[in-house]
Protein backbone atom coordinates (compact mmCIF):
# COMPACT_ATOMS: atom_id res chain seq x y z
CA UNK A 1 0.00 0.00 0.00
CA UNK A 2 1.19 3.73 -0.82
CA UNK A 3 2.35 5.54 1.92
CA UNK A 4 2.00 8.96 2.43
CA UNK A 5 3.61 11.93 4.56
CA UNK A 6 1.17 12.98 7.45
CA UNK A 7 1.67 17.06 7.88
CA UNK A 8 2.46 17.65 11.47
CA UNK A 9 1.02 20.83 12.64
CA UNK A 10 3.06 23.55 14.38
CA UNK A 11 0.94 24.13 17.10
CA UNK A 12 0.90 20.33 17.95
CA UNK A 13 4.83 19.90 18.50
CA UNK A 14 4.22 19.84 22.59
CA UNK A 15 2.00 16.93 21.86
CA UNK A 16 2.01 13.64 21.06
CA UNK A 17 -0.09 12.09 17.97
CA UNK A 18 -1.07 8.84 16.98
CA UNK A 19 2.60 8.39 15.16
CA UNK A 20 4.67 10.99 16.57
CA UNK A 21 5.73 11.95 20.01
CA UNK A 22 5.50 15.69 20.88
CA UNK A 23 8.36 18.06 22.53
CA UNK A 24 6.95 17.38 25.95
CA UNK A 25 7.29 13.27 25.73
CA UNK A 26 11.56 13.73 24.16
CA UNK A 27 12.45 15.92 26.82
CA UNK A 28 11.08 14.11 29.44
CA UNK A 29 12.16 10.69 28.17
CA UNK A 30 16.16 11.75 27.59
CA UNK A 31 16.04 13.93 30.88
CA UNK A 32 15.08 11.10 32.78
CA UNK A 33 17.04 8.34 30.62
CA UNK A 34 20.10 10.54 32.07
CA UNK A 35 18.94 10.71 35.09
CA UNK A 36 18.14 7.51 35.71
CA UNK A 37 21.33 6.13 33.69
CA UNK A 38 23.45 8.20 36.54
CA UNK A 39 21.79 7.10 39.61
CA UNK A 40 22.02 3.76 38.56
CA UNK A 41 25.89 3.61 38.33
CA UNK A 42 26.01 5.85 41.17
CA UNK A 43 24.12 3.56 43.44
CA UNK A 44 25.40 0.38 41.97
CA UNK A 45 29.31 1.70 43.41
CA UNK A 46 28.02 2.78 47.03
CA UNK A 47 29.38 -0.29 48.33
CA UNK A 48 32.42 -0.43 45.95
CA UNK A 49 34.32 2.81 46.86
CA UNK A 50 36.41 3.19 49.85
CA UNK A 51 34.48 2.48 53.19
CA UNK A 52 35.70 6.62 54.25
CA UNK A 53 33.41 7.63 50.56
CA UNK A 54 29.82 5.65 51.21
CA UNK A 55 28.60 7.93 53.23
CA UNK A 56 29.02 11.10 50.47
CA UNK A 57 28.54 8.51 47.50
CA UNK A 58 25.10 7.89 49.33
CA UNK A 59 24.29 11.42 49.51
CA UNK A 60 25.29 12.33 46.30
CA UNK A 61 22.79 9.53 44.92
CA UNK A 62 19.96 10.89 47.29
CA UNK A 63 20.88 14.39 46.41
CA UNK A 64 20.48 13.81 42.38
CA UNK A 65 17.30 11.81 42.66
CA UNK A 66 15.84 13.73 45.15
CA UNK A 67 16.40 16.73 42.65
CA UNK A 68 15.01 15.04 39.96
CA UNK A 69 12.16 13.46 41.87
CA UNK A 70 9.44 15.62 40.35
CA UNK A 71 10.70 15.53 36.92
CA UNK A 72 10.30 11.54 37.06
CA UNK A 73 7.20 11.93 38.51
CA UNK A 74 5.92 14.36 35.59
CA UNK A 75 7.62 11.43 33.31
CA UNK A 76 5.73 8.82 34.30
CA UNK A 77 2.62 10.53 34.68
CA UNK A 78 2.65 11.77 31.07
CA UNK A 79 3.37 8.44 29.91
CA UNK A 80 0.50 6.80 31.18
CA UNK A 81 -1.93 10.04 30.12
CA UNK A 82 -0.61 10.36 26.68
CA UNK A 83 -0.48 6.74 25.51
CA UNK A 84 2.43 5.32 23.12
CA UNK A 85 2.52 6.68 19.30
CA UNK A 86 2.82 3.82 17.10
CA UNK A 87 5.93 3.30 14.74
CA UNK A 88 4.95 3.34 11.22
CA UNK A 89 4.38 -0.48 9.72
CA UNK A 90 5.18 -2.07 13.21
CA UNK A 91 2.38 -4.70 13.87
CA UNK A 92 -0.22 -4.46 16.57
CA UNK A 93 1.45 -7.58 17.85
CA UNK A 94 4.68 -5.95 18.27
CA UNK A 95 3.29 -2.40 18.97
CA UNK A 96 1.63 -4.64 22.04
CA UNK A 97 4.69 -6.13 23.25
CA UNK A 98 6.58 -3.18 23.04
CA UNK A 99 3.83 -0.88 25.12
CA UNK A 100 3.64 -3.59 28.10
CA UNK A 101 7.58 -3.48 28.40
CA UNK A 102 6.92 0.52 28.28
CA UNK A 103 4.34 0.38 30.99
CA UNK A 104 6.34 -2.55 32.76
CA UNK A 105 9.87 0.36 33.12
CA UNK A 106 7.31 2.99 33.74
CA UNK A 107 5.65 0.97 36.89
CA UNK A 108 9.13 0.10 38.28
CA UNK A 109 10.46 3.90 37.66
CA UNK A 110 7.14 4.91 39.86
CA UNK A 111 8.57 2.00 42.74
CA UNK A 112 12.23 3.89 43.05
CA UNK A 113 10.45 6.82 43.36
CA UNK A 114 8.65 5.56 46.43
CA UNK A 115 10.99 2.95 47.39
CA UNK A 116 14.59 5.31 47.68
CA UNK A 117 12.10 7.75 50.04
CA UNK A 118 11.00 5.36 51.99
CA UNK A 119 14.12 3.25 52.53
CA UNK A 120 15.96 7.01 53.85
CA UNK A 121 13.31 8.05 56.27
CA UNK A 122 12.93 4.78 57.53
CA UNK A 123 16.13 4.80 58.27
CA UNK A 124 15.54 7.49 60.77
CA UNK A 125 17.23 10.21 57.98
CA UNK A 126 15.97 13.44 56.75
CA UNK A 127 16.06 13.60 52.82
CA UNK A 128 19.29 16.10 52.14
CA UNK A 129 20.00 17.77 49.06
CA UNK A 130 23.07 18.85 48.11
CA UNK A 131 23.35 20.20 51.59
CA UNK A 132 21.21 23.32 50.81
CA UNK A 133 17.75 21.37 51.95
CA UNK A 134 16.25 18.92 53.98
CA UNK A 135 13.27 17.09 53.68
CA UNK A 136 12.33 15.26 57.01
CA UNK A 137 10.31 12.03 57.58
CA UNK A 138 7.14 11.54 58.03
CA UNK A 139 7.15 8.88 60.26
CA UNK A 140 9.52 7.38 62.84
CA UNK A 141 12.52 5.02 62.08
CA UNK A 142 11.00 1.49 61.40
CA UNK A 143 13.66 -1.32 60.26
CA UNK A 144 11.40 -3.67 58.46
CA UNK A 145 10.15 -1.20 56.28
CA UNK A 146 13.96 -0.09 55.66
CA UNK A 147 14.42 -3.45 54.52
CA UNK A 148 11.06 -3.81 52.41
CA UNK A 149 12.17 -0.93 50.64
CA UNK A 150 15.81 -1.74 50.44
CA UNK A 151 14.55 -5.11 48.96
CA UNK A 152 12.41 -2.79 46.44
CA UNK A 153 14.34 -0.31 45.35
CA UNK A 154 17.22 -3.11 44.68
CA UNK A 155 15.70 -5.14 42.90
CA UNK A 156 13.36 -2.53 40.58
CA UNK A 157 16.77 -1.07 40.09
CA UNK A 158 18.20 -4.67 38.12
CA UNK A 159 14.97 -5.27 36.56
CA UNK A 160 15.28 -1.44 35.29
CA UNK A 161 18.55 -1.91 34.40
CA UNK A 162 17.73 -5.04 31.81
CA UNK A 163 15.11 -3.26 30.80
CA UNK A 164 16.70 -0.40 29.83
CA UNK A 165 19.42 -2.48 27.98
CA UNK A 166 16.50 -4.39 25.81
CA UNK A 167 15.52 -0.73 25.10
CA UNK A 168 18.64 0.63 23.76
CA UNK A 169 18.74 -3.25 21.61
CA UNK A 170 15.17 -2.62 20.22
CA UNK A 171 16.47 1.12 19.21
CA UNK A 172 19.54 -0.15 17.83
CA UNK A 173 17.13 -2.91 15.59
CA UNK A 174 15.15 -0.76 14.23
CA UNK A 175 18.08 1.99 13.27
CA UNK A 176 19.86 -1.39 11.63
CA UNK A 177 17.60 -3.42 10.05
CA UNK A 178 14.51 -1.63 10.10
CA UNK A 179 13.47 1.65 7.98
CA UNK A 180 11.37 3.73 10.15
CA UNK A 181 11.00 6.71 12.30
CA UNK A 182 11.96 4.96 15.47
CA UNK A 183 14.73 6.84 16.60
CA UNK A 184 13.99 10.13 14.68
CA UNK A 185 11.20 10.45 16.40
CA UNK A 186 12.80 10.35 19.40
CA UNK A 187 14.58 13.09 18.51
CA UNK A 188 12.94 15.73 16.84
CA UNK A 189 9.34 16.12 15.83
CA UNK A 190 8.15 16.59 12.44
CA UNK A 191 6.90 15.20 9.06
CA UNK A 192 7.15 11.29 8.75
CA UNK A 193 5.89 9.06 7.12
CA UNK A 194 2.53 7.04 7.79
CA UNK A 195 1.08 4.14 6.68
CA UNK A 196 -1.95 2.04 7.28
CA UNK A 197 -2.88 1.04 11.01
Amino acid sequence: MLQEKEQYPAQSALHDTHSIYGWISILLHWVTAVVIIVLWFIGKSIMTVDPENVDAQRQLHVSIAASAWLVILIRVYWRFRSGHPRINGQTLLIHRIAKTAHYAMLIATALMLVSGPMMVWSGGHPIAIFSLLSIPGPFDEAESIRDFARFVHTNTAWFLFWMVLLHIGGALKHLMFHNDDTIARMIWPGRQKTGAR
